[in-house]
């Protein structure tokens, strides 16, 4: 997967600029977490507080207001690019 590295730990998907994924620290939960940005905007976490082999995704969306469209590509990516960031 190619990224770009920004400042502390954040990374951008270098397919798809919009995308960015920062190590979060969520005081929802015990461990890391990965946070997948679109445009500067959160749209996804991948928490790891059931262990590496039960990663759980949440997406951010206001479904009553408006609906959520990413590339599907850069989406994907910038998700397997967050999972690996957390496994480390």
């Amino acid at each position: 997967m190619r990224a770009t590295w920004l400042e502390g730990l954040k990374v951008r998907v270098e397919s798809d600029l919009n995308f960015e994924v920062l190590h979060y620290s969520d005081s929802r939960y015990e461990k890391l977490t990965a946070e997948v940005q679109y445009k500067g905007q959160p749209i996804a976490q991948i928490n790891q507080d059931r262990g590496v082999g039960n990663l759980e995704l949440e997406i951010f969306a206001d479904v009553e207001d408006a609906v959520l469209k990413v590339p599907l590509s850069g989406f994907l990516q910038a998700i397997i690019l967050a999972k690996e960031f957390i496994a480390e």
